[in-house]
Protein backbone atom coordinates (compact mmCIF):
# COMPACT_ATOMS: atom_id res chain seq x y z
CA UNK A 1 0.00 0.00 0.00
CA UNK A 2 0.89 3.06 -0.89
CA UNK A 3 2.52 5.75 2.16
CA UNK A 4 0.76 9.08 2.51
CA UNK A 5 0.85 11.81 5.85
CA UNK A 6 -2.34 11.98 6.71
CA UNK A 7 -1.66 13.92 9.75
CA UNK A 8 -3.56 17.07 10.69
CA UNK A 9 -2.44 19.65 13.83
CA UNK A 10 -5.75 20.36 15.30
CA UNK A 11 -6.94 22.89 18.31
CA UNK A 12 -9.51 20.76 21.04
CA UNK A 13 -10.71 22.27 24.34
CA UNK A 14 -7.78 25.19 25.76
CA UNK A 15 -6.65 25.92 22.46
CA UNK A 16 -4.63 23.23 23.02
CA UNK A 17 -2.55 21.72 19.88
CA UNK A 18 -2.96 18.45 18.98
CA UNK A 19 -2.17 15.69 15.69
CA UNK A 20 -4.56 13.63 14.24
CA UNK A 21 -3.39 10.76 12.42
CA UNK A 22 -6.45 10.17 10.02
CA UNK A 23 -7.35 6.31 9.83
CA UNK A 24 -9.97 6.37 7.17
CA UNK A 25 -12.70 9.17 6.45
CA UNK A 26 -16.53 7.16 5.39
CA UNK A 27 -18.95 8.84 3.49
CA UNK A 28 -22.12 7.20 4.41
CA UNK A 29 -25.75 7.18 2.88
CA UNK A 30 -27.50 5.75 5.35
CA UNK A 31 -26.25 8.32 8.10
CA UNK A 32 -26.02 10.82 5.94
CA UNK A 33 -23.10 12.09 7.11
CA UNK A 34 -19.35 11.74 7.19
CA UNK A 35 -17.28 10.10 9.89
CA UNK A 36 -13.65 10.20 10.61
CA UNK A 37 -11.52 7.43 12.13
CA UNK A 38 -8.81 8.66 13.57
CA UNK A 39 -6.03 8.30 16.49
CA UNK A 40 -4.05 11.52 18.29
CA UNK A 41 -0.68 12.53 19.07
CA UNK A 42 1.74 9.22 18.96
CA UNK A 43 -0.94 6.83 20.68
CA UNK A 44 -1.71 4.25 18.15
CA UNK A 45 -3.28 1.65 20.60
CA UNK A 46 -6.06 4.32 21.05
CA UNK A 47 -8.28 4.64 17.81
CA UNK A 48 -11.02 7.77 17.88
CA UNK A 49 -13.95 7.95 15.77
CA UNK A 50 -16.25 11.45 15.19
CA UNK A 51 -18.48 13.31 12.68
CA UNK A 52 -17.03 15.35 10.64
CA UNK A 53 -18.19 18.51 9.67
CA UNK A 54 -16.91 21.20 7.22
CA UNK A 55 -17.80 24.98 7.19
CA UNK A 56 -17.00 27.25 4.56
CA UNK A 57 -13.41 26.82 5.92
CA UNK A 58 -12.94 24.69 8.45
CA UNK A 59 -13.73 21.05 9.93
CA UNK A 60 -15.02 20.15 13.16
CA UNK A 61 -15.48 16.91 15.01
CA UNK A 62 -18.88 16.09 16.43
CA UNK A 63 -19.19 13.36 19.05
CA UNK A 64 -20.77 10.20 17.91
CA UNK A 65 -24.11 9.61 19.86
CA UNK A 66 -26.59 7.68 18.02
CA UNK A 67 -26.37 4.09 18.95
CA UNK A 68 -27.00 3.02 15.25
CA UNK A 69 -24.37 4.72 14.12
CA UNK A 70 -22.00 3.90 16.33
CA UNK A 71 -22.30 0.37 15.74
CA UNK A 72 -21.78 1.42 12.05
CA UNK A 73 -18.84 2.67 12.91
CA UNK A 74 -17.77 0.27 15.68
CA UNK A 75 -17.73 -2.32 12.73
CA UNK A 76 -15.88 0.48 10.48
CA UNK A 77 -13.00 0.66 13.07
CA UNK A 78 -12.30 -3.32 13.31
CA UNK A 79 -12.47 -3.29 9.59
CA UNK A 80 -9.76 -0.14 9.30
CA UNK A 81 -7.52 -1.71 12.11
CA UNK A 82 -7.93 -5.17 10.38
CA UNK A 83 -6.45 -3.64 7.60
CA UNK A 84 -3.77 -1.71 9.26
CA UNK A 85 -2.48 -5.18 10.44
CA UNK A 86 -2.27 -7.12 7.50
CA UNK A 87 0.45 -4.16 5.95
Amino acid sequence: MEEFNNKLEVYIDNNVKATVNVLDIIESKVYGKTFIIYTVNNDNETVFASILNESENSYTFEEIKNKDEIDYINSEIDRVVSELEVE
